[in-house]
């Protein structure tokens, strides 16, 4: 199995990242490092790791690509038949490598494992179990997904694994599905996985394997900062409707939280740029749906105010 470990500065949480890796108990390993055009504090860090194992590799773009075209290009240099994705700021239970090869054994049908992981904050402490949240609607304790029916969480819960840390991918599947957008910076695993379900059986396991960190200079904090992630979402969700007719209430609910950050960012952005954003809203889901949506959650929000619980999921 190798452990794909993409890069983009952040330096300061790498150290955590790769011990994590180096400190498995399962040796049957290979990590490789996919830098994407980082500093040269960062590349320097890096290249201290290789010079500890034989079984870490890195891979140095010449420009920054963006983390999807970074992922992709990794796809090449990889050899086993397997490949665990694993972000620079998160980290693995030190018992995950061998919880995920026993998963492989016992579910030989699934070319996709999706796991279960513990939230941390910036300085390591526990957070909110999002992930968790969610997967208890639908898959309480370890499942496999036949083929085809993660599309109804994907709609209704969004992006169900949350994170691209955690993901076990059998290299062969990429044949059938196609690589991730890497026009893509923000929805590309949610895209993917749409493709992927309609591909293969997926197992979700509820047994945690990683810590993931939340903290202010994620990449998908940026997107939304910059307004960069609601078209890429509203594509996706466009398309889970073309593929569940029916549930645009479910769409709906996903969207008023692109409407939510649109209009919180208007003062920074300017008219302009918010308008686009109710266009791309209304185009690809419906405006008016969208704002009774809002309107829907303003209770659940004031209850949950001030903490990091997430929003109820709209009814089944």
């Amino acid at each position: 199995m190798t452990v794909l470990l993409p890069v983009y500065g952040r330096a300061t949480y790498l150290e955590n990242a790769v011990s994590s890796v180096l400190g498995q108990g399962d040796r049957e390993w290979r990590l490789l490092l996919a830098d994407d055009g980082s500093d040269l504090v960062t590349l320097s860090e890096l290249e201290s790791w290789t010079a500890k194992d034989e079984r870490i590799k890195l891979r140095r773009r010449a420009r920054n690509l963006g983390l999807f075209a970074n992922l992709n290009a990794a796809l090449e240099e990889i050899k086993t038949p397997w490949l665990l994705l694993l972000c620079s700021d998160d980290c693995l239970e030190l018992d995950a490598l061998e919880k995920l090869s026993n998963l492989i054994e016992c579910y030989p049908e699934c070319d996709l494992v999706l796991s279960s992981y513990r939230s941390i904050d910036e300085v390591g402490a526990e957070r909110c179990d999002v992930n968790g949240f969610f997967y208890d609607h639908f898959v309480p304790s370890t499942a496999v997904v036949p083929q085809g029916e993660l599309l109804a969480p994907l709609l209704r819960f969004g992006s169900v694994n949350g994170n691209i840390t955690g993901m076990l991918i059998r290299r062969e599947l990429f044949a059938r599905t196609g690589p991730w957008r890497s026009d893509w910076s923000q929805s590309a695993d949610w895209e993917w996985l749409v493709r992927a379900t309609q591909a293969t059986p997926i197992l979700i396991n509820r047994d945690p394997i990683a810590r993931v960190r939340v903290h202010g200079a994620q990449l998908s904090v940026r997107n939304r900062q910059l307004q960069r992630e609601a078209e890429e979402s509203l594509l996706v969700l466009r398309e889970l409707q073309r593929l569940l007719p029916g549930h645009r209430r479910w769409a709906a609910h996903h969207a008023q939280f692109l409407l939510w950050n649109a209009c919180k960012a208007a003062p920074r952005v300017g008219l302009q740029a918010t308008l686009r954003q109710f266009g791309l809203i209304h185009k690809h889901v419906g405006l008016l749906a969208t704002v009774l949506a809002f309107l829907r959650t303003v209770p659940a929000r004031w209850r949950i105010r001030g903490s990091d619980q997430p929003l109820p999921p709209p009814p089944a």
